[in-house]
């Protein structure tokens, strides 16, 4: 019994390991896509190629993203002078009348995108918040999964900014 478990858990793992695909490790290039923004407005990620891009997949109905807003704004307010744009991809569905009022409601001033399944699924989103940092070729350069990692986030844009 015990050997069949083990054995179990190996190939699982061989199986998560080998379902890891470029888009996910660090310095491959991101998936580009295309998205609106709450006014309606087509925004593509390869347009923002010579500048460094934090994208945040979240939602308004998930504590941990609604807590890392004020974070993810003061990195946007000090660093997009020096090149950086945030794109957060809002994974709300229905009304956007929602989402537009909590971004009035959290001060938001960074970029928020009507986010589809097709670009989650590219990123392989699996728990929000997740954070990457792209760097100025459009790269992956960091992947953080859940709350609580400003500081990081922050001294990981300074080394490339």
């Amino acid at each position: 019994m015990l050997r069949t478990l083990l054995l179990s858990s190996v190939i699982a793992l061989a199986l998560l390991v080998g379902c890891t695909t470029k888009s996910e490790q660090p310095n491959a290039p991101a998936a580009d896509f295309t998205l609106q923004d709450m006014n309606g407005k087509k925004v593509t990620l390869s347009d923002y190629r010579g500048k460094v891009v934090v994208l945040e997949f979240w939602a308004t109905w998930c504590p941990p993203c609604r807590a890392s807003v004020p974070g993810l704004e003061k990195i946007h307010k000090a660093y997009k002078s020096k090149g950086l744009v945030v794109l957060a991809i809002s994974l709300d569905e229905g009304d956007w009348n929602s989402v537009k009022s909590f971004m009035t409601d959290y001060g938001i001033t960074y970029t928020v995108l009507k986010g589809t399944d097709e670009v989650a699924s590219q990123y392989h989103v699996r728990t929000i918040p997740m954070l990457l940092i792209l760097d100025r070729e459009g790269k992956i350069s960091k992947r953080y999964m859940g709350f609580g990692m400003d500081e990081d986030l922050e001294t990981d844009i300074k080394a490339i900014i």
